[in-house]
Order: C-alpha cells, then sequence, then structure tokens
C-alpha cells in the first residue's frame, strides 16, 4: 500500500503534538519548561534590538497542590535573576517574584497560550516609575 502525502504530514502532526503528557491539575504544569523570546514590543513598538539570548526557565511545582515554584531568567544583556513563579488571577497572570522579593514583583497577563507559544503583556504604572507603559513578549518553547 503506498503512502499519501497528506497521511505522512497527519502522522508527522500527531508524532509531534501527541507527547505523552501527564494529568495537570493547574495551569502550572501547562506553562512549565524554557521559552525563549521571539519578539518583544515596547508601547506597542518592535523591539528591534538583539533578543536571541533571553531565557524563561519555569520549573515544574514540587507538588501537584504547589502554588509556587522556581525560574531562572537571562536578560537580552545576559544578566540572569531568579526566584519564584505562581499564575494567579484564575489562571490569567503569570507572575514572577525575582529573588523572592515581593518588591519586584512582576505580574504578566498571559494575552494568549498555546503548548509551544505564549504572549505575556505587562502593563505598568509610569505615574510611580518611568519607563515603557506596556511590554509584550512573545515566547516560544525551547
Amino acid at each position: 500500500m503506498k503512502t499519501k502525502p497528506w497521511q505522512l504530514i497527519t502522522l508527522l502532526i500527531f508524532a509531534t503534538c501527541a507527547e505523552d503528557m501527564p494529568d495537570c491539575p493547574s495551569k502550572m504544569c501547562v506553562l512549565t519548561g524554557g521559552w525563549r523570546l521571539a519578539e518583544a514590543y515596547v508601547d506597542g513598538e518592535p523591539d528591534t534590538g538583539d533578543l536571541s539570548s533571553y531565557r524563561l526557565i519555569l520549573h515544574a511545582p514540587a507538588q501537584e497542590t504547589s502554588l509556587t515554584s522556581g525560574f531562572d531568567r537571562t536578560q537580552p544583556s545576559g544578566n540572569t535573576d531568579a526566584g519564584l513563579w505562581s499564575v494567579e488571577n484564575g489562571g490569567t497572570v503569570l507572575r514572577l517574584v525575582p529573588g523572592n522579593d515581593p518588591q519586584l514583583l512582576e505580574d504578566w497577563v498571559i494575552e494568549s497560550f498555546t503548548p509551544r507559544k505564549m504572549t505575556l503583556v505587562m502593563h505598568r504604572n509610569t505615574s510611580i516609575k518611568q519607563g515603557p507603559s506596556e511590554i509584550r513578549f512573545v515566547l516560544i518553547l525551547l
């Protein structure tokens, strides 16, 4: 029996998307993994700098019922930090707490998510701290 091209493509799609995933009781386990910055926008304008160094590693929670876990991050500049991460507001916000310091808390709205791509948006109060009012990251799975 001769295989048709569309059958081969369908098989490849199922093979790459049907990874053996354990039961996932929370959004944390879905977001767990390594993410690379593919696109960045600052106040709606594309960031044209070199984004290739940026990495965000969201470590798996220790237990299914854990509400936080660790993360490691490398900025485009090469600077690194680490801390705790969690999912808040009914699964719509990724919260990063660099250095486990609540003063440094970052709330990123999860604008869109697929198992291989997510878009995060941070809205900043520029009346308190200078800088951009909106930062948008498009991240892809490593």
